[in-house]
């Protein structure tokens, strides 16, 4: 895909997300406290998870990055993740949701390379506070949860932000058609 999609990608993610959040916050916030923990989303964002990378990096690996152990690669991404199913399984799920964010967020910064500075500030800048809470929460899955008792504290706290991210999406999608 090219910036213009990722970018309605993005601007359309956003935009659901925080519709759902602005509209209903405390079933959101209900609904994302059982997702952190939940193993089905563990499993279903682990092997999406899985499967991107295995199929867009290592299966393109060249000979000069590793590629005639492909295969070795793929066994061991398969073997991390079986493993990890079984022997971190708390807030896997947060562990595996940014998983598939940093892998988003290498295709959106694929496709805004060497592009004009000015179309693609609003979508870089995203990606970029994407990669910095993915790995964050990464890090430290069990913040996830703290962040949410924070926002479950005061409604308005969850109203504002759903507020911010749909008035995002708005812009991103308002700054697509500048491409």
């Amino acid at each position: 895909m090219n910036l213009y999609y990722y970018t309605l990608t993005t601007a359309s993610l956003l935009g659901v997300m925080g519709l759902f959040i602005f509209s209903k916050p405390k079933i959101a916030l209900g609904n994302i406290s059982d997702l952190i923990r939940s193993k089905k989303a563990a499993i279903f964002f682990l092997v999406i998870g899985l499967v991107w990378f295995l199929y867009e990096h290592v299966q393109n690996l060249g000979d000069a990055d590793f590629g005639e152990y492909k295969y070795i690669i793929g066994f061991i991404a398969a073997g991390v993740a079986i493993s990890s199913y079984f022997f971190i399984s708390d807030f896997l799920s947060v562990r595996a949701f940014c998983i598939l964010a940093l892998l988003y967020s290498r295709e959106v910064l694929d496709s805004a390379f060497l592009q004009e500075p000015q179309s693609r500030l609003f979508l870089v800048s995203a990606i970029y506070c994407i990669i910095i809470l993915s790995l964050y929460f990464g890090a430290w899955p069990y913040r996830a949860r703290d962040l949410i008792k924070w926002f479950d504290f005061s409604l308005k706290r969850t109203t504002i932000l759903g507020a911010i991210l749909v008035i995002y999406a708005v812009l991103l999608f308002v700054v697509s058609f500048s491409y």
